[in-house]
Protein backbone atom coordinates (compact mmCIF):
# COMPACT_ATOMS: atom_id res chain seq x y z
CA UNK A 1 0.00 0.00 0.00
CA UNK A 2 2.43 1.13 1.80
CA UNK A 3 0.51 -0.30 4.69
CA UNK A 4 0.30 3.01 6.56
CA UNK A 5 -1.55 4.49 3.60
CA UNK A 6 -3.57 1.41 2.80
CA UNK A 7 -5.87 2.06 5.73
CA UNK A 8 -5.34 5.76 6.27
CA UNK A 9 -8.80 6.71 5.04
CA UNK A 10 -10.68 4.41 7.36
CA UNK A 11 -8.42 4.94 10.32
CA UNK A 12 -7.45 8.55 10.73
CA UNK A 13 -10.76 10.27 10.09
CA UNK A 14 -13.31 7.62 10.92
CA UNK A 15 -11.69 7.01 14.29
CA UNK A 16 -12.83 10.50 15.23
CA UNK A 17 -15.97 10.90 13.16
CA UNK A 18 -17.88 7.65 13.30
CA UNK A 19 -18.20 7.61 17.06
CA UNK A 20 -20.69 10.48 16.71
CA UNK A 21 -22.91 8.79 14.12
CA UNK A 22 -26.22 7.17 15.04
CA UNK A 23 -27.91 4.24 13.37
CA UNK A 24 -31.51 3.14 13.27
CA UNK A 25 -31.81 0.79 10.29
CA UNK A 26 -35.14 0.17 8.67
CA UNK A 27 -36.84 3.32 9.97
CA UNK A 28 -36.53 5.65 6.99
CA UNK A 29 -38.37 5.63 3.67
CA UNK A 30 -36.75 6.12 0.26
CA UNK A 31 -37.40 5.39 -3.40
CA UNK A 32 -36.27 1.79 -2.87
CA UNK A 33 -38.10 1.03 0.39
CA UNK A 34 -40.04 -1.87 -1.14
CA UNK A 35 -36.81 -3.72 -1.95
CA UNK A 36 -35.24 -6.06 0.61
CA UNK A 37 -31.44 -5.71 0.68
CA UNK A 38 -30.89 -7.69 3.90
CA UNK A 39 -28.96 -4.90 5.71
CA UNK A 40 -28.66 -6.88 8.96
CA UNK A 41 -27.88 -10.28 7.48
CA UNK A 42 -24.53 -11.72 8.51
CA UNK A 43 -22.77 -14.31 6.39
CA UNK A 44 -19.74 -15.27 4.39
CA UNK A 45 -18.17 -15.31 0.96
CA UNK A 46 -19.80 -18.63 0.05
CA UNK A 47 -23.15 -16.81 -0.02
CA UNK A 48 -22.07 -14.34 -2.70
CA UNK A 49 -24.09 -14.48 -5.91
CA UNK A 50 -23.52 -13.89 -9.62
CA UNK A 51 -24.20 -10.33 -10.74
CA UNK A 52 -26.06 -11.41 -13.87
CA UNK A 53 -29.36 -11.87 -12.00
CA UNK A 54 -29.23 -8.24 -10.84
CA UNK A 55 -28.15 -6.51 -14.08
CA UNK A 56 -31.66 -5.95 -15.39
CA UNK A 57 -32.21 -4.74 -18.95
CA UNK A 58 -32.50 -0.94 -18.85
CA UNK A 59 -29.45 1.15 -19.60
CA UNK A 60 -27.65 2.20 -16.41
CA UNK A 61 -24.77 4.38 -15.26
CA UNK A 62 -22.77 3.33 -12.20
CA UNK A 63 -20.00 5.10 -10.30
CA UNK A 64 -17.46 4.37 -7.61
CA UNK A 65 -16.74 7.39 -5.40
CA UNK A 66 -13.45 6.67 -3.67
CA UNK A 67 -12.34 8.83 -0.77
CA UNK A 68 -8.72 8.33 -1.74
CA UNK A 69 -7.18 6.18 -4.45
CA UNK A 70 -3.45 6.36 -3.91
CA UNK A 71 -2.36 2.84 -2.96
CA UNK A 72 -2.46 -0.72 -4.22
CA UNK A 73 -5.47 -1.75 -2.08
CA UNK A 74 -7.45 1.09 -3.65
CA UNK A 75 -6.17 0.31 -7.16
CA UNK A 76 -7.19 -3.33 -6.85
CA UNK A 77 -10.57 -2.40 -5.37
CA UNK A 78 -11.28 -0.01 -8.24
CA UNK A 79 -10.40 -2.75 -10.73
CA UNK A 80 -12.75 -5.15 -8.91
CA UNK A 81 -15.60 -2.63 -9.28
CA UNK A 82 -14.93 -2.08 -12.97
CA UNK A 83 -14.58 -5.81 -13.58
CA UNK A 84 -17.93 -6.52 -11.90
CA UNK A 85 -19.71 -3.74 -13.78
CA UNK A 86 -18.37 -5.06 -17.10
CA UNK A 87 -20.41 -8.23 -16.60
CA UNK A 88 -23.67 -6.29 -17.19
CA UNK A 89 -24.02 -5.34 -20.88
CA UNK A 90 -26.72 -2.80 -20.03
CA UNK A 91 -24.31 -0.73 -17.91
CA UNK A 92 -23.34 1.91 -20.43
CA UNK A 93 -21.08 4.07 -18.26
CA UNK A 94 -18.73 3.26 -15.39
CA UNK A 95 -17.22 6.26 -13.61
CA UNK A 96 -14.49 6.47 -10.96
CA UNK A 97 -13.78 9.52 -8.81
CA UNK A 98 -10.92 10.08 -6.35
CA UNK A 99 -11.65 12.32 -3.37
CA UNK A 100 -7.90 12.71 -2.71
CA UNK A 101 -8.63 12.26 1.00
CA UNK A 102 -10.37 15.64 1.09
CA UNK A 103 -13.94 15.70 2.38
CA UNK A 104 -14.90 18.64 0.21
CA UNK A 105 -13.46 16.98 -2.93
CA UNK A 106 -15.45 13.79 -2.44
CA UNK A 107 -18.60 15.79 -1.67
CA UNK A 108 -18.12 17.69 -4.93
CA UNK A 109 -17.52 14.41 -6.76
CA UNK A 110 -20.79 12.93 -5.50
CA UNK A 111 -22.70 16.13 -6.30
CA UNK A 112 -21.39 15.90 -9.83
CA UNK A 113 -22.59 12.30 -10.10
CA UNK A 114 -26.02 13.38 -8.84
CA UNK A 115 -26.19 16.13 -11.46
CA UNK A 116 -25.25 13.62 -14.16
CA UNK A 117 -28.03 11.30 -12.99
CA UNK A 118 -26.02 8.19 -12.24
CA UNK A 119 -28.17 5.26 -11.15
CA UNK A 120 -25.82 3.66 -8.60
CA UNK A 121 -23.05 5.25 -6.54
CA UNK A 122 -20.80 2.99 -4.47
CA UNK A 123 -18.88 4.96 -1.85
CA UNK A 124 -15.73 4.42 0.17
CA UNK A 125 -16.45 7.10 2.75
CA UNK A 126 -12.97 7.90 4.02
CA UNK A 127 -14.15 11.09 5.67
CA UNK A 128 -17.00 9.32 7.42
CA UNK A 129 -19.96 11.39 8.56
CA UNK A 130 -18.77 14.31 6.41
CA UNK A 131 -20.23 12.37 3.46
CA UNK A 132 -23.63 11.63 4.99
CA UNK A 133 -25.37 14.80 3.81
CA UNK A 134 -24.37 14.43 0.17
CA UNK A 135 -25.13 10.71 0.19
CA UNK A 136 -28.57 11.56 1.57
CA UNK A 137 -29.01 14.07 -1.26
CA UNK A 138 -28.16 11.37 -3.77
CA UNK A 139 -30.59 8.92 -2.21
CA UNK A 140 -33.31 11.58 -2.17
CA UNK A 141 -32.65 12.04 -5.90
CA UNK A 142 -33.49 8.38 -6.48
CA UNK A 143 -29.90 7.13 -6.71
CA UNK A 144 -28.95 3.85 -5.04
CA UNK A 145 -26.08 4.89 -2.74
CA UNK A 146 -24.14 2.07 -1.10
CA UNK A 147 -21.07 2.72 1.09
CA UNK A 148 -18.86 -0.29 1.81
CA UNK A 149 -16.20 -1.31 4.32
CA UNK A 150 -17.70 0.93 6.98
CA UNK A 151 -16.58 -1.39 9.80
CA UNK A 152 -18.49 -2.29 12.96
CA UNK A 153 -18.87 1.31 14.12
CA UNK A 154 -22.32 2.88 13.59
CA UNK A 155 -22.45 5.02 10.48
CA UNK A 156 -25.47 7.18 9.76
CA UNK A 157 -28.99 5.87 9.21
CA UNK A 158 -29.70 3.13 6.71
CA UNK A 159 -32.52 4.10 4.37
CA UNK A 160 -32.13 7.80 5.13
CA UNK A 161 -28.47 8.74 4.72
CA UNK A 162 -27.81 6.01 2.15
CA UNK A 163 -29.62 3.00 0.77
CA UNK A 164 -27.71 0.24 2.54
CA UNK A 165 -24.11 -0.66 3.32
CA UNK A 166 -21.91 -3.74 3.13
CA UNK A 167 -18.98 -4.27 5.44
CA UNK A 168 -16.66 -6.84 6.89
CA UNK A 169 -17.20 -7.61 10.57
CA UNK A 170 -14.02 -6.54 12.32
CA UNK A 171 -15.09 -8.03 15.66
CA UNK A 172 -15.53 -11.36 13.93
CA UNK A 173 -12.15 -10.97 12.23
CA UNK A 174 -10.38 -10.37 15.53
CA UNK A 175 -12.04 -13.43 17.03
CA UNK A 176 -11.23 -15.61 14.01
CA UNK A 177 -7.53 -14.76 14.04
CA UNK A 178 -7.34 -15.21 17.81
CA UNK A 179 -8.97 -18.62 17.62
CA UNK A 180 -6.41 -19.66 15.03
CA UNK A 181 -3.62 -18.42 17.29
CA UNK A 182 -4.96 -20.35 20.28
CA UNK A 183 -5.20 -23.53 18.21
CA UNK A 184 -1.76 -23.08 16.65
CA UNK A 185 -0.10 -22.48 20.04
CA UNK A 186 -2.00 -25.36 21.65
CA UNK A 187 -3.63 -22.89 24.00
CA UNK A 188 -0.43 -21.67 25.62
CA UNK A 189 1.96 -18.85 24.71
CA UNK A 190 2.88 -15.18 24.69
CA UNK A 191 1.23 -13.04 22.02
CA UNK A 192 1.63 -9.46 20.79
CA UNK A 193 -1.20 -7.77 18.89
CA UNK A 194 -0.45 -4.80 16.66
CA UNK A 195 -3.01 -2.24 15.51
CA UNK A 196 -3.11 0.79 13.28
CA UNK A 197 -3.47 4.47 14.10
CA UNK A 198 -4.28 5.49 17.69
CA UNK A 199 -7.97 5.05 18.48
CA UNK A 200 -9.02 3.85 15.03
CA UNK A 201 -12.33 1.93 15.00
CA UNK A 202 -11.08 -1.09 13.06
CA UNK A 203 -8.37 -1.93 15.58
CA UNK A 204 -10.80 -1.24 18.44
CA UNK A 205 -13.43 -3.51 16.92
CA UNK A 206 -10.95 -6.32 16.31
CA UNK A 207 -9.80 -6.00 19.91
CA UNK A 208 -13.33 -6.77 21.11
CA UNK A 209 -13.13 -10.07 19.25
CA UNK A 210 -9.63 -11.20 20.19
CA UNK A 211 -9.90 -10.14 23.81
CA UNK A 212 -12.96 -12.33 24.29
CA UNK A 213 -11.20 -15.33 22.75
CA UNK A 214 -7.98 -14.89 24.70
CA UNK A 215 -9.89 -14.30 27.94
CA UNK A 216 -11.47 -17.70 27.48
CA UNK A 217 -8.01 -19.24 27.06
CA UNK A 218 -5.96 -18.30 30.15
CA UNK A 219 -2.90 -20.08 28.80
CA UNK A 220 -2.49 -17.21 26.35
CA UNK A 221 -0.76 -14.10 27.66
CA UNK A 222 -1.10 -10.89 25.66
CA UNK A 223 2.25 -9.21 26.27
CA UNK A 224 1.23 -6.01 24.46
CA UNK A 225 -1.70 -4.89 22.41
CA UNK A 226 -3.12 -3.40 20.51
CA UNK A 227 0.16 -1.62 19.77
CA UNK A 228 -0.13 1.49 17.57
CA UNK A 229 1.83 1.12 14.32
CA UNK A 230 -0.11 3.37 11.91
CA UNK A 231 -0.13 0.27 9.66
CA UNK A 232 3.38 1.33 8.70
CA UNK A 233 5.79 -1.61 8.13
CA UNK A 234 8.78 0.45 9.29
CA UNK A 235 7.07 1.48 12.51
CA UNK A 236 5.79 -2.05 13.06
CA UNK A 237 9.34 -3.35 12.65
CA UNK A 238 10.62 -0.77 15.15
CA UNK A 239 8.08 -1.56 17.88
CA UNK A 240 8.63 -5.29 17.31
CA UNK A 241 12.38 -4.85 17.69
CA UNK A 242 11.74 -3.14 21.04
CA UNK A 243 9.51 -6.03 22.10
CA UNK A 244 12.14 -8.58 21.07
CA UNK A 245 14.66 -6.79 23.31
CA UNK A 246 12.13 -6.72 26.18
CA UNK A 247 10.71 -10.25 26.10
CA UNK A 248 12.64 -13.52 26.03
CA UNK A 249 9.73 -15.46 24.59
CA UNK A 250 7.24 -14.29 21.95
CA UNK A 251 5.15 -17.09 20.48
CA UNK A 252 2.66 -15.23 18.30
CA UNK A 253 2.10 -11.96 16.46
CA UNK A 254 -1.19 -10.59 15.12
CA UNK A 255 -0.49 -7.77 12.68
CA UNK A 256 -1.31 -6.39 9.22
CA UNK A 257 2.18 -5.54 8.00
CA UNK A 258 5.34 -7.48 7.26
CA UNK A 259 7.33 -5.30 9.69
CA UNK A 260 7.31 -7.80 12.59
CA UNK A 261 8.71 -10.58 10.42
CA UNK A 262 11.60 -8.40 9.30
CA UNK A 263 12.30 -7.48 12.94
CA UNK A 264 12.69 -11.14 13.92
CA UNK A 265 14.89 -11.80 10.91
CA UNK A 266 17.10 -8.83 11.78
CA UNK A 267 17.38 -9.97 15.38
CA UNK A 268 18.20 -13.54 14.44
CA UNK A 269 15.29 -14.76 16.56
CA UNK A 270 12.87 -17.51 15.46
CA UNK A 271 9.84 -16.06 13.71
CA UNK A 272 6.71 -16.80 15.74
CA UNK A 273 3.23 -17.75 14.54
CA UNK A 274 1.74 -14.88 12.53
CA UNK A 275 -1.88 -13.99 11.79
CA UNK A 276 -3.17 -11.04 9.78
CA UNK A 277 -4.25 -9.92 6.29
CA UNK A 278 -3.15 -11.49 3.02
CA UNK A 279 -0.47 -9.89 0.88
CA UNK A 280 1.87 -11.42 -1.70
CA UNK A 281 4.96 -10.02 0.03
CA UNK A 282 3.95 -11.74 3.27
CA UNK A 283 3.30 -15.05 1.52
CA UNK A 284 6.72 -14.93 -0.10
CA UNK A 285 8.42 -14.14 3.21
CA UNK A 286 6.83 -17.28 4.62
CA UNK A 287 7.91 -19.33 1.62
CA UNK A 288 11.49 -18.12 1.93
CA UNK A 289 11.80 -18.49 5.71
CA UNK A 290 9.47 -21.10 7.16
CA UNK A 291 11.81 -24.08 6.77
CA UNK A 292 14.48 -22.36 8.85
CA UNK A 293 11.79 -21.16 11.26
CA UNK A 294 9.44 -24.06 12.07
CA UNK A 295 7.60 -21.84 14.55
CA UNK A 296 6.63 -19.52 11.65
CA UNK A 297 3.06 -20.66 11.07
CA UNK A 298 0.99 -18.32 8.92
CA UNK A 299 -2.71 -17.52 8.65
CA UNK A 300 -4.16 -14.64 6.67
CA UNK A 301 -7.68 -13.33 6.27
CA UNK A 302 -8.94 -12.03 2.96
CA UNK A 303 -8.07 -8.37 2.30
CA UNK A 304 -11.68 -8.06 1.04
CA UNK A 305 -11.13 -5.86 -2.01
CA UNK A 306 -14.02 -7.84 -3.51
CA UNK A 307 -16.56 -6.29 -1.12
CA UNK A 308 -16.98 -3.49 -3.66
CA UNK A 309 -18.58 -6.05 -5.97
CA UNK A 310 -21.23 -6.85 -3.37
CA UNK A 311 -21.94 -3.15 -2.90
CA UNK A 312 -22.52 -2.79 -6.65
CA UNK A 313 -24.86 -5.80 -6.71
CA UNK A 314 -26.94 -4.33 -3.88
CA UNK A 315 -27.26 -1.05 -5.78
CA UNK A 316 -28.19 -2.75 -9.04
CA UNK A 317 -30.80 -4.90 -7.32
CA UNK A 318 -32.43 -1.78 -5.89
CA UNK A 319 -32.63 0.19 -9.13
CA UNK A 320 -34.06 -2.86 -10.87
CA UNK A 321 -36.68 -3.39 -8.16
CA UNK A 322 -35.21 -6.70 -7.02
CA UNK A 323 -34.52 -8.10 -3.57
CA UNK A 324 -30.89 -8.97 -2.84
CA UNK A 325 -30.56 -11.34 0.10
CA UNK A 326 -26.80 -11.72 0.03
CA UNK A 327 -25.40 -10.96 3.50
CA UNK A 328 -24.43 -7.35 4.15
CA UNK A 329 -22.26 -8.05 7.21
CA UNK A 330 -19.45 -10.28 6.02
CA UNK A 331 -17.42 -12.69 8.11
CA UNK A 332 -14.13 -12.65 6.24
CA UNK A 333 -12.73 -16.03 5.24
CA UNK A 334 -9.19 -17.23 5.65
CA UNK A 335 -7.16 -16.74 2.51
CA UNK A 336 -4.19 -18.85 3.66
CA UNK A 337 -3.40 -21.20 6.52
CA UNK A 338 -0.05 -22.95 6.54
CA UNK A 339 -1.31 -25.35 9.23
CA UNK A 340 -4.20 -26.57 7.07
CA UNK A 341 -4.20 -29.54 4.70
CA UNK A 342 -6.84 -27.82 2.54
CA UNK A 343 -5.16 -26.94 -0.78
CA UNK A 344 -7.43 -23.89 -1.09
CA UNK A 345 -5.69 -22.45 1.98
CA UNK A 346 -2.14 -23.04 0.78
CA UNK A 347 0.20 -20.05 1.09
CA UNK A 348 0.04 -18.24 -2.24
CA UNK A 349 3.43 -16.64 -2.94
CA UNK A 350 3.63 -15.65 -6.60
CA UNK A 351 7.01 -14.17 -7.42
CA UNK A 352 5.81 -13.23 -10.88
CA UNK A 353 3.51 -10.68 -9.22
CA UNK A 354 4.45 -7.47 -7.39
CA UNK A 355 4.80 -7.71 -3.58
CA UNK A 356 1.66 -5.57 -3.32
CA UNK A 357 -0.58 -8.11 -5.09
CA UNK A 358 -3.42 -9.48 -2.95
CA UNK A 359 -3.94 -13.26 -3.17
CA UNK A 360 -7.64 -13.12 -2.26
CA UNK A 361 -8.57 -10.49 -4.86
CA UNK A 362 -11.14 -11.67 -7.42
CA UNK A 363 -8.98 -10.51 -10.32
CA UNK A 364 -6.74 -12.49 -12.61
CA UNK A 365 -3.01 -12.44 -11.92
CA UNK A 366 -2.54 -10.74 -15.26
CA UNK A 367 -4.96 -7.96 -14.35
CA UNK A 368 -3.32 -7.37 -10.96
CA UNK A 369 0.09 -7.24 -12.56
CA UNK A 370 -1.18 -4.71 -15.08
CA UNK A 371 -2.78 -2.32 -12.60
CA UNK A 372 0.05 -2.53 -10.05
CA UNK A 373 2.70 -1.75 -12.64
CA UNK A 374 1.07 1.54 -13.71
Amino acid sequence: MSQIISRVGVATVLAFAWQFAAVSPGAAQNAFSDVDLAPDKRGGITEMEDISKYCGTKELKVAYSDGWGGNYWRQITRAEFEDEAAKCPNIKEVRYTDGEFKAEKQIADIRGLIAQEFDVIVVFADTGVAQLKVMRQALDAGIAVVPFTTGDAPFGEIGKDYLTRVTETQIGLGAMLAEWMVKTLDGKGNVIVQGGTPGNPMTASQAVGWREVFAANPGITVLEGPVDTNWDPAQAQKVTAAAIAKYDKIDGIMAETTGPIRAFLAAGRPIPAWAGQDLNELSCLWQDNHEANPTFKLATASAHTWLVRLALRKGLAAVNGMDNLEPSLIDLPFSEDSTSSDPALAVKCNKDLPPTAIPSAMLSAEKMKEILSR
